[in-house]
Formats: C-alpha cells, structure tokens, sequence
C-alpha cells in the first residue's frame, strides 16, 4: 500500500516540479530592451530554477529516508518473527495410504 501510495505522490511531485521548472523559462516574445532588464529577467529565472533543484535534492533525500526506514523495518520483522520448528516437532509425516 506504500509503494502504491508513494508513486502516486511522486507523480503529482514530478507535475508539480515541471510546472514550476517551466515558469522559468525565458517565455517572453521580446527581447529585453536595456541590459538592466535583462538582467532581472535572468535573475529571476535563475532563482526558480536553483528553487526548483532544491526541490528535487529534498525530494530525493526523502525517498532516500523512506527507502532506508522500510528496509530497516523489514528487518526488524524478520528478526521478530519466531523461528519454524524444523523436523520432529510438527506433525508426523503422513504414510503412503
């Protein structure tokens, strides 16, 4: 159920970090007319793209620490589950009838 659930949030992640990458493209049909605004155009845009790479080394960090805790809590079951008598403690073997 939390594989199911963690795909559909990383899918609505991924939307969300490609719409935001978007809007920092350069989508204006003029071109700037003094370097001051170009400047500030490119600025602006620089800013959403570093925001938007934070976004996605958070993003990996998270699913990093959800991969390690679901590992270490499969191990713990494992650990935790009692052993399974082997030979002679069960039932006896069934003969040939």
């Amino acid at each position: 159920m939390l594989a199911k659930t963690l795909a559909v949030v990383r899918t609505l992640f991924l939307v969300f970090l490609i719409g935001y990458t978007v809007r920092a493209l350069p989508l204006w049909r003029e071109v700037a007319k003094t370097f001051d605004e170009q400047y500030a155009r490119c600025a602006e845009n620089l800013a959403f793209s570093s925001r938007a790479a934070w976004f996605g080394i958070a993003w990996i960090a998270f699913e990093t620490f959800l991969g390690w805790w679901g590992v270490t809590r499969a191990g713990q079951r494992k650990l935790a589950a009692p052993a399974t008598p082997r030979g002679g403690a069960g039932e006896p073997p069934h003969g040939p009838r």
